[in-house]
């Protein structure tokens, strides 16, 4: 919106923050607008509902207070000593939040939540020697970094002296985090030396600092100043990067240049990013890596510290890394005392909107046209001679969706674009420079057209492409080309490109109104420094073409989570399908999880139990995988499965594994028609659940135990390793689990292929797949499933299977479909049989089948309910770093290696 129309925003704001209610009806913001407008004069029709729109998604958006696990060693203190605490720095925060059109009832639920971690931390006045150590989880581009700093200014009243704030391993991010220091607690521009954010609110007391936004800590510089700690009145703040040479120089100067006793002073260090460098990843596990180790050593140097990570992924490192729980609970930084998870406000756009299998938003867009000039693959001097016609096209949207912001008079606002296509920066110098000959081709071909009709207009071939990726993205914007058109040149003209990596031809990511009142427009090459904590304001189109199986990697990526109040509608991200079933899958397991965490809760689990079960979960072994890539041995991981499904939905395409595998599935089907006939799917007079295909009830475990041992697995479908598969069989069956229920699908529509087993007319399923590596083919369907959930309902009584589906239905409105948890938890409360799921595939790339023949591929879901109990049954799986390795050096390698090179 224009400042103008901003400025009646902000009255009318202030007189509804005043009625201090949870939500307010659009009838009440209408006149309070009309109110305003009326006294000032000279506002449209259109201005009022654009305002009072805006106003009632800002007062209407609420936030849960989230999940938290506390030892049991907590004494609350918060509220004992909240009557003596002047709280100047928080409400002169809490005053900007509002300026920043935070809505009221978030802001209340974001004092509740600084309010737990600062009660779970230890109370700085407290005397004799302590140390806390906690974690909060929160999502991807959610907020976090408003949450700690919000945690800081609370700190900074309630009496800790020295707060440290570690911001990730690249000077870009440790920059950007040093401004939102800067305007959300100091005041002041570090750099520029002048009043911003809360100073303009309030100047009274003035944080100490030793290091700016455009700055690192440098010892030298800090000597200068010629200040010790306790010279200070204020808390001093300092914001560095986890580098071993800036934090030796940091603890060095804490040493022997502060002549006071730093053991008097309480310290609060939050780790930002605190799965990334800060985690001991060493083969030995007394030996701490570097930045670890000078972690610990700077928390050692304070008598009373806290210490307290932040991270958006809930497999964070800390969680899973040690090798034994005497490791995980010992003089490391794992957070025992406690462990928050955060619950984004609900206009939060992340992964599960956009990949789940819940999404709403229609947003994805493949790429299938990359390999010539930027293939996934290449070497660190690829030079392209062109980008390819799928990034022409993002850029177009681009220049639309900025056109269609303008129409909808968000006019000083930032826009952002990102592309991420290389690790290598040379890469992304020239695909910088290939993007801005691009554009400017763009612009000057609407600097000559935009002012003529459309007929003349659109002879012009550029014209005529922007006019085509408007019909077919945006026409239920509810605008028309003869609307879009004379936007156009105002939408191109201030665009940028620019690099955003480590290299000399780099720019700052600046978003200052101070440099940019009217908000910027920029297109961002880039890589690793685009990958992990940076914000892109305004980020409305996303090209990723990036190559990486890891969660962790794979989310930290995902730059367009966040919030986009007024134009999610025009986001757009392109993504090549199999990067787009990985974060299905990522989204949908990180939900699956996050749903643990409650059950975890009210069965009363501490910090400790949380990080045990979260080791324990099945997809830990990946992240394994890359933590301990570099120690080049085979690493063990104790893993329950106990309501878990696993699946080969990594497959190898070797012809005499696929042949092999194609007999044993035909045999284990003939030995079961020797048993008994199956209960058809079509046959709807059965009692129990058979979904399309031929089920067998039970049957012996040893007929199962013998697929299992024989089917020829992939190396990287870890799950389905029939070594731990078979201990955890076997454990079932020394609890009498001794029959099983197998069924073998068979859709009711026929596809053409097709293979007679037994009698028996097996239909393939079709699947798209892609390429793993040199020997395997990986599922690409959604979620990177085989299966479907609703086959986890096979040989379940019909009535309470039914009634189970009804109560998750009524518990989760908002869902689309029953997830397999619901079958697994219903087997094990009926004390039902585990079941083995088998398929044939009929596997597709780029609409061509793959193998006339089939695929087999297998499931099993074990009962169980995952998360309400400690976990136990355990079974041991070596995650084989070596082959891991050598099959995938560059996708285990973007964060061991610098990737900005």
């Amino acid at each position: 919106m224009s400042d103008k129309l901003i400025q009646v925003e902000d009255a009318a704001a202030s007189l509804l923050s005043s009625l201090d209610v949870d939500s307010v009806e659009r009838a009440v913001i209408e006149e309070k607008v009309r109110a305003i407008t009326a006294i000032q004069g000279n506002y449209s029709e259109q201005d009022i509902q654009i305002i009072t729109r805006k106003l009632e998604e800002r007062f209407n958006i609420s936030m849960s207070l989230g999940i938290l696990f506390a030892a049991d060693d907590y004494r609350p203190w918060l509220n004992d000593a909240r009557g003596d605490i002047e709280w100047y720095y928080w409400d002169r925060y809490k005053r900007l939040l509002n300026k920043q059109q935070f809505s009221p009832k978030v802001i209340r639920v974001f004092n509740s939540i600084t309010d737990q971690i600062l009660d779970h931390l230890e109370n700085p006045n407290k005397a004799g020697q302590w140390a806390r150590k906690g974690m909060v989880v929160g999502y991807v581009q959610s907020g976090k970094t408003a949450n700690y700093i919000g945690l800081i200014n609370k700190a900074a009243d309630s009496g800790y002296r020295v707060i440290i704030v570690l911001a990730g391993t690249l000077n870009s991010l440790r920059n950007q985090t040093q401004f939102r220091v800067d305007n959300g607690f100091i005041g002041r521009d570090t750099e520029q030396k002048m009043a911003i954010g809360v100073g303009l609110l309030s100047n009274e007391k003035k944080p100490a600092y030793f290091t700016t936004n455009t700055k690192d800590f440098r010892k030298a510089v800090a000597n200068q100043i010629g200040v010790g700690i306790g010279d200070l009145k204020e808390p001093v703040v300092l914001v560095v990067k986890k580098n071993k040479r800036t934090l030796e120089n940091l603890i060095d100067w804490l040493k022997y240049n502060n002549p006071h006793n730093l053991k008097n002073y309480p310290m609060l260090l939050v780790d930002d990013e605190a799965d990334h460098a800060s985690i001991n990843t060493n083969k030995d596990g007394e030996l701490a890596t570097t930045i670890n180790r000078k972690i610990r050593e700077l928390l050692h140097l304070f008598d009373r510290s806290s210490y307290v990570g932040y991270t958006a992924t809930p497999f964070a490192n800390v969680f899973i890394d040690p090798e034994t729980e005497s490791e995980m609970l010992g003089d490391d930084l794992f957070p025992r005392d406690f462990i928050i998870s955060l619950d984004p406000p609900d206009n939060y756009v992340g992964s599960a909107r956009v990949f789940s299998s819940d999404r709403d938003m229609d947003i994805v867009r493949f790429l299938n046209d990359y390999e010539d000039d930027l293939p996934l693959k290449h070497p660190k001097d690829w030079q392209p001679n062109d980008i390819p016609d799928s990034l022409k096209e993002a850029i177009n949207i681009f220049i639309l969706s900025r056109a269609i912001r303008l129409l909808r008079k968000q006019e000083a606002t930032h826009n952002s674009m990102m592309i991420n296509v290389s690790r290598y920066t040379a890469v992304q110098s020239n695909v910088k420079l290939l993007v801005d000959e691009y554009l400017k081709e763009i612009r000057q071909a609407i600097i000559n057209h935009y002012k003529l009709t459309a007929a003349e207009a659109l002879k012009n071939i550029s014209m005529t492409d922007l006019k085509r990726y408007f019909e077919n993205e945006f026409t239920s914007t509810g605008f028309n080309w003869d609307q879009i058109q004379p936007e156009l040149k105002k939408a191109v003209s201030p665009i940028e490109v620019i690099e955003v990596n480590s290299s000399s031809a780099a720019e700052p990511l600046d978003y200052s109104r101070r440099n940019y009142p009217q908000g910027r427009n920029l297109i961002a090459v880039g890589g690793m420094s685009l990958s992990r904590g940076l914000t892109l304001e305004g980020l409305t189109v996303s090209y990723f073409l990036r190559n990486s199986v890891m969660y962790d990697t794979l989310m930290q990526m995902g730059r367009w989570f966040g919030y986009r109040d007024g134009y999610s509608d025009l986001c757009r991200i392109y993504m090549t399908p199999e990067a787009e079933s990985w974060y299905t899958h990522i989204s949908d397991v990180t939900d699956e999880l996050r749903e643990e965490f409650k059950r975890m809760k009210i069965a009363g689990m501490s910090p400790k139990d949380f990080g045990l079960c979260v080791r324990a979960h099945p997809e830990s072994l990946i992240v394994t995988a890359r933590n301990k890539m570099r120690t080049g041995i085979p690493i063990t991981r104790q893993v329950s499965l106990e309501g878990r499904l696993v699946e080969t939905s990594i497959l190898l395409k070797k012809a005499d594994a696929l042949e092999a595998n194609r007999h044993l599935l035909t045999g284990i089907v003939e030995e079961m028609l020797n048993i008994a006939e199956p209960l058809e799917g079509k046959n709807t007079s059965n009692y129990v659940r058979v979904p399309a295909g031929y089920l067998w009830s039970a049957i012996p475990v040893s007929i199962v135990k013998k697929f299992i041992e024989n089917f020829r697995n992939h190396p990287a479908s870890q799950l389905t390793n029939p070594t731990p598969l078979k201990s955890y069989i076997d454990i079932l069956e020394k609890e009498e689990l001794i029959l099983w229920d197998i069924i073998l699908i068979s859709p009711y529509k026929e596809t053409g292929k097709y293979k007679n087993i037994g009698g028996h007319r097996v239909n393939f399923q079709t699947r798209t797949v892609s390429r793993f590596g040199d020997i395997g083919i990986a599922v690409n369907k959604e979620k990177r499933r085989v299966g479907y959930a609703v086959q986890e309902s096979a040989a379940l009584p019909h009535k309470e299977t039914t009634q189970a589906e009804n109560k998750y239905k009524e518990d989760n409105p908002h869902s689309k479909s029953v997830p397999g948890a619901v079958y697994r938890k219903l087997r094990n409360e009926l004390g039902w049989n585990p079941l083995l799921i088998l398929h044939m595939l009929d596997c597709e790339e780029e609409g061509e089948s793959l193998y006339s023949d089939g695929v087999a591929a297998y499931g099993i879901s074990f009962p169980g309910e995952a998360g309400n109990q400690k976990p136990h049954n355990l079974v041991e799986y070596i995650v084989n770093t070596v082959w891991w390795k050598n099959e995938f050096p560059d996708l285990f390698d973007e964060e061991e290696e610098n990737e900005d090179e």
